[in-house]
C-alpha cells in the first residue's frame, strides 16, 4: 500500500508546471497598451459583451489602444459561433471579461493563426502552432480561463474542450477592480466555479497514477497542491461575503482565489463534478455555476469510496467538521447560502434524462482521466439515480 503523504513526499513521475505571466492588483489593467505593444500587437481584436461594455469596463480597459476592433462573445460559445471574424484587420487578440469572453478569445486567437472551423480543434494538443498573441483580462472571479489551457465551447449539445498549451493567454491581467460592481447572481455563479476548480484539483487522482497525456492535467501533485490549498481557502472564506457584500478586500480574494484556482487546475486536472455539470449544461443550456451547484453532491458522493479520507482532511482544513460528509454538507451549504440550484430537477432534468447523463458524461474525456475513482457507467447510472431519488 502507497503510504506517502502527498503534502511532504515526491512520486518518481515527471511533472510539468505551467502558467502565464501574471499581474494581480488594483490597476493592473491600465497595463494592457505597454503590454501589446512589447508583445508586438499594433491593432487588437478585444473579444468582450454588451454587459461589460454597458458597465463601462470596456471604455475603462482600452484607453489608450490606438484602433482596436471589437467582437463580442455569446453567453455560452458553441463551435458554431465563430464565422466572419474580422481576422484580417488584426494581429492579437484581448480578451476583456467572463469565462465566455476569454474562452472566446483563445479560439479566435487559434483561428487567427491557423485558420479553419473552430470544430477542427476540438479535443487536445490539435493546435498546428503558436496562436495569435492573446492577452487575458477578466472581469470575474470564477472560471480561472485566464490561466488556462482550455476553451469550453458547446458541441452538437454537449460542453467541449479545445485544449492545448498554445491556447495559455501570454499574460494575464487580474485586476480585482473590474469585479466591484458585479452582480450577486453572477458573483455567485462564477466564484462557485472557481470554489469547485480549487477543491477538484485538490482531491484529483494522484499524478502517479495518471498516464502521460498531451496536456498538463496531469493528477494532483506536489506543485499543483499548494495553488489548490491556497485557492480553496480563499474563495470558501470569501464567497459569500463578495456575494452578499461586494465588498473590496472580498472581491480581492475572490479574484486572487480564482486565478490560483485556475493556475492549479490547469496543471491537476479536475473531475466527475466538472464532468457532470458539462453534461447538464449542454443538455439545459443553463450557466455554467449552476450546473456546478447541481452537479456538486453527486460528484463528490460517486468519489467518496477513494476519497474518504481526503475529504476528511479538506473538512478539518477548512473547519468545517472532521469527516467526509461534513465536507460534502458545507459545498450543500454554501451553494445554498449564495442562491444556488440544489439539484438536477432544478436545472430542468428528470429522472428520464439518466441515460443521457451517463452517455454524455462518458465522452467527457479531458477531465475524467484525473477523477479519482475510475470512471464506469454502472456505478454512474447509480449514483444519478440515486440523486434524483434524494430529490423526492
Amino acid at each position: 500500500m502507497d503510504t506517502r503523504d502527498p503534502h511532504t513526499d515526491v512520486g518518481p513521475a515527471p511533472l510539468s508546471f505551467r502558467a502565464p505571466e501574471t499581474r494581480f492588483g488594483g490597476g493592473v489593467s491600465e497595463e494592457l497598451p505597454a503590454i501589446l505593444d512589447r508583445l508586438g500587437v499594433d491593432r487588437p481584436l478585444v473579444v468582450t459583451d454588451e454587459g461589460i461594455r454597458e458597465a463601462g469596463i470596456v471604455d475603462r480597459v482600452v484607453v489608450g489602444l490606438a484602433d482596436p476592433v471589437f467582437h463580442d462573445a455569446t453567453t455560452e460559445p458553441s463551435t458554431a459561433d465563430f464565422a466572419d471574424l474580422p481576422t484580417d484587420a488584426v494581429d492579437g487578440v484581448v480578451g476583456l471579461g467572463g469565462g465566455s469572453c476569454l474562452d472566446t478569445a483563445k479560439v479566435v486567437a487559434l483561428l487567427l493563426a491557423h485558420g479553419g472551423e473552430a470544430a477542427e480543434y476540438l479535443g487536445v494538443d490539435g493546435a498546428p502552432g503558436p496562436v495569435a498573441p492573446l492577452v487575458a483580462v477578466p472581469t470575474t472571479s470564477g472560471t480561472g480561463s485566464q490561466a488556462t489551457q482550455t476553451a469550453v465551447v458547446g458541441h452538437e449539445g454537449v460542453k467541449r474542450g479545445i485544449s492545448d498549451e498554445e491556447l495559455r493567454p501570454d499574460v494575464a491581467l487580474v485586476d480585482p477592480a473590474l469585479t466591484e460592481g458585479l452582480p450577486a447572481d453572477l458573483t455567485a455563479r462564477s466564484g462557485f466555479d472557481a470554489f469547485v476548480h480549487a477543491l477538484e484539483s485538490l482531491t484529483a487522482r494522484d499524478y502517479d497514477d495518471v498516464p502521460p497525456r498531451a496536456i498538463t492535467y496531469q493528477g494532483a501533485n506536489p506543485m499543483s497542491r499548494p495553488y489548490s490549498e491556497r485557492a480553496l481557502r480563499a474563495v470558501h472564506g470569501s464567497l459569500e461575503r463578495a456575494a452578499s457584500e461586494g465588498t473590496p478586500a472580498a472581491r480581492r480574494s475572490m479574484s486572487l482565489g480564482a486565478h490560483l484556482a485556475g493556475v492549479a487546475f490547469s496543471n491537476a486536472g479536475l473531475g466527475m463534478v466538472h464532468a457532470l455539470a458539462s453534461t447538464v449544461g449542454g443538455m439545459t443550456d443553463r450557466p455554467h455555476g449552476e450546473c456546478l451547484a447541481a452537479s456538486v453532491e453527486p460528484g463528490l458522493r460517486y468519489n467518496l469510496p477513494v476519497r474518504r479520507e481526503a475529504y476528511a482532511d479538506v473538512a478539518r482544513d477548512l473547519g468545517v467538521g472532521d469527516g467526509a460528509a461534513a465536507l460534502v454538507a458545507e459545498c450543500a451549504r454554501l451553494r445554498d447560502a449564495v442562491g444556488l440550484p440544489a439539484s438536477f430537477r432544478e436545472v430542468g432534468l428528470g429522472p428520464g434524462d439518466v441515460d443521457a447523463m451517463v452517455e454524455n458524461t462518458l465522452v467527457q474525456e479531458r477531465r475524467l482521466p484525473t477523477n479519482p475513482r475510475d470512471v464506469d457507467s454502472g456505478a454512474l447510472r447509480e449514483t444519478l439515480e440515486d440523486a434524483f431519488a434524494r430529490e423526492d
